[in-house]
């Protein structure tokens, strides 16, 4: 029970570290790091507190009593006359499922408390009858049997399942995953949906402004945002040039606002390979006039680039979903 729901707890941790990691824009290839350590240090938490914690001991059951092992050099020695009892701990804080041994040592009580042994049920019975006990072989088996299962799992969930594949990169499991193409050269997730030749083809945009957030998410015919698993194209859009366009200038010259009309490169990649697309330019240019008042800080100047408005990239992207690849080849 106490494997099983450790499983559990692993399956929601690595959810929420990837939520975590994607909230603060943490590039998806550090997730296999991230949880490893997570089930390396809970992993390595757990059998610490399940069999060094208090000390490792060992116990021998022989024909005059029983012998203790402290994990040291010292080994105590409790001959069956003078065995108390054996009981389970209550209270006091313990573990559930401890057992005390207890025994009189020159007329004074001592006691050792044994928590995770193999074969604690063959022990207890022996100390009971005072007589040695067989350990049923069944019993390493099933222990046996329980590691390798756990084992099992884990591998499965990492290497197998879909949780698997998202903690390993290859697959999306945000939209803002899909940052990663735009900020890596050659990035990728190998288990994105496939680049088909007929339309539509889900796309998403990202710009650098907005850092990991889409500016813009197309499905094509369909109404509203894709699946993370049915995006086909991500565009990424990038300041390429920028040309003075305004100064304005407020209190006498000592603050400044200044306009700038820009030119961006929109570039359109396939999400499952990497492999670029498309790609085209835009000039942005959205100054007016310049604003009555503005507030410019303690440097008293400010810059404003233009940049196409989320109407403008709506169409861009609209256009690529819905553009044949045998059409936008032809181009």
């Amino acid at each position: 029970m106490l494997a099983i729901g450790k499983l559990g707890l692993d399956w929601v941790t690595v959810l929420f570290l990837i939520e975590a990691l994607s909230r603060l824009d943490v590039d998806p290839g550090a997730r296999p790091f991230a949880v490893f350590i997570w089930l390396v240090g809970s992993w390595g938490g757990l059998m610490y507190w399940l069999l060094v914690r208090g000390g490792r001991r060992w116990f021998a059951v022989g024909d005059g009593g029983l012998l203790v092992g402290t994990g040291g050099t010292e080994t105590i020695a409790v001959p069956w006359g003078a065995v108390e009892e054996v009981a389970p701990v209550q209270g006091g804080g313990a573990r559930y499922g401890s057992w005390r041994l207890c025994w009189l040592d020159g007329g004074k009580q001592r006691y050792v408390t044994f928590r995770t042994v193999t074969a604690r049920a063959a022990l207890v019975e022996a100390i009971e009858l005072r007589e040695p006990k067989p350990t049923p072989p069944a019993q390493r088996l099933l222990t046996g049997a329980g590691l390798g299962a756990v084992a099992c799992v884990v591998a499965w969930a990492l290497a197998l399942s879909p949780l698997g594949d998202i903690v390993m990169a290859s697959r999306p499991y945000y939209l803002r995953d899909f940052e990663r193409l735009c900020g890596n050269s050659g990035a990728s997730y190998a288990k994105a949906a496939p680049y088909s030749a007929r339309d539509p083809h889900p796309t998403v945009l990202f710009d650098e402004e907005h850092g990991s957030d889409p500016v813009v998410t197309s499905a094509g015919k369909a109404s509203g945002e894709p699946d993370p698993d049915d995006v086909q194209l991500v565009a990424c859009s990038r300041l390429v040039r920028r040309q003075l366009d305004l100064i304005c200038t407020y209190e006498g010259g000592d603050s400044s606002l200044t306009f700038y009309r820009a030119r961006y490169r929109i570039d359109v990649y396939e999400a499952r390979t990497g492999r670029k697309v498309s790609g085209q330019t835009v000039d942005a240019d959205d100054t007016l006039t310049c604003p009555i008042w503005v507030s410019t800080g303690k440097r008293g100047r400010e810059e404003d680039v233009s940049a196409p408005a989320p109407e403008e990239y709506q169409q861009i992207i609209d256009d690529v979903s819905l553009t044949s690849e045998s059409a936008r080849a032809g181009r």
